[in-house]
């Protein structure tokens, strides 16, 4: 057994190269070193698919977050992210067994065939409603025109929140998700302040909600949950941490993926073409795009105690990312993985978790990209690059890749 020297190779995971593309740098550490310690960062990144996958289902490793949280901060004060801190300890994804478990089981409900169903008819209004905005403009940026307002629009209206506070919800989850997601900034005071700020505006804005549908019950999902806690016993006073969970889950994924998922269609003009002469491929597409680019490139846990995994020693307190985009890439797992194929079968990919943690929203995603690229590539046939606006790639985290702006012609 190994364990880190320093003269081993230190990659630079924040490199601007790196950021706008990690997959070369993510395959040379997978060919080199595939469990790699990032000393800069104090990480140890799992790049191999089966070191990944086997870690989603490692009770070992722990999804309690909240030491990474207290090393982000340095030698600031903890009570800085008081807020941010309680909303966390609740949530699935920050959970172990049987905490999760148990809420996962509560969420369901929120999920059900018949709710998601009922949701479909959201998913296509809000699509042709905000194409029907720019179809005779023949450009739009993919970014601020579509993927930023379908799925806050969506999940917004999901929840039932008034249309005056839905653009605060998302500003929420967004200054939630960048602390939570690593980020790279040097800036992490303000960044860790937005968050506990945002945190505590997120939590009484959803229990003024729940304190509304008690009196008024409706469909929407948070009346839903506040059945489903009821039946079960558990306090309404956690419930803000599901609701955080099901917004950066339902918001922050499907709004890189749209932009991503568009890059890669306009860039593999074979494959659009395919999927235009058979809209029938537009699951396995929506798979494919999920597998080539994932937004969530990957999801970090805590060692709960000492372990062993590729020949490396890995002390507890650890904090183990499991790189989600890496794994994808794997040739042990997919043939070809550079290549981008929207028929791949079997595309067993890691965008949505493994295991336990599987993610809860998937389907709902599913669904609202299916609906979202079927309705563009119909309505907008002749879709292309603009030619005067090069796209511009936004990645300020290590856990979260996108595009700040990726603008078109049709």
């Amino acid at each position: 057994m190994t364990t880190f020297q320093k003269g081993q190779t230190n990659y630079d995971l924040f490199a601007p190269e790196f950021l706008f593309n990690p997959y070369p740098l993510y395959k040379q550490i997978r060919c080199e070193d595939p469990v790699y310690f990032y000393e800069k960062g104090g990480l140890w990144l799992l790049t191999r698919y089966q070191d990944v996958e086997a870690a989603f289902q490692d009770q070992r490793l722990s999804s309690n977050r909240s030491p990474l949280f207290a090393r982000q901060l340095h030698d600031l004060d903890f009570s800085i992210i008081q807020n941010f801190t309680f909303l966390m300890a609740n949530m699935m994804l920050e959970s172990d067994q049987p905490q999760h478990t148990a809420l996962r089981k509560i969420a369901l409900p929120g999920f059900a065939a018949r709710a998601l169903e009922s949701w479909r008819s959201i998913i296509q209004e809000t699509t042709d409603s905000l194409l029907d905005q720019v179809e005779a403009q023949h450009t739009m940026d993919i970014v601020a025109d579509l993927s930023l307002q379908l799925p806050s629009l969506v999940i917004t209206k999901i929840f039932g929140v008034p249309e005056e506070y839905r653009q605060d919800f998302i500003q929420w989850g967004k200054d939630i998700a960048n602390f939570w997601g690593v980020s790279g900034s040097d800036n992490i005071e303000a960044i860790a302040r937005n968050a506990d700020t945002a945190a505590a505006s997120f939590t009484t804005a959803i229990k003024n909600l729940i304190a509304e549908r008690q009196q008024q019950p409706g469909t929407d999902m948070i009346s839903l949950l506040i059945a489903a806690y009821s039946d079960n016993e558990m306090s309404l006073d956690v419930l803000p941490s599901l609701c955080i969970d099901i917004l950066v889950g339902g918001y922050v994924g499907i709004t890189d993926l749209i932009p991503n998922g568009v890059n890669a269609l306009l860039n593999h003009p074979q494959e659009l073409q395919r999927l235009k002469e058979n809209p029938e491929l537009i699951n396995s597409a929506v798979e494919e795009i999920i597998r080539f680019d994932t937004p969530g490139t990957q999801s970090l846990r805590i060692a709960k105690e000492n372990l062993t995994i590729g020949g490396k020693e890995i002390p507890a307190g650890s904090v183990v990312a499991l790189v989600i985009a890496a794994a994808n890439y794997d040739p042990e797992k997919f043939d070809n993985p550079e290549v981008f194929n929207i028929t791949r079968s079997p595309n067993e990919h890691l965008g949505f978790g493994k295991g336990a943690h599987f993610c809860i929203g998937a389907v709902l995603a599913r669904m609202e990209l299916t609906i979202c690229f079927s309705t563009l590539l119909r309505r907008m046939p002749n879709l292309t690059f603009d030619p005067n606006s090069a796209p511009i790639p936004r990645r300020s985290t290590l856990a979260f890749k996108g595009f700040e702006s990726l603008r078109v012609t049709f």
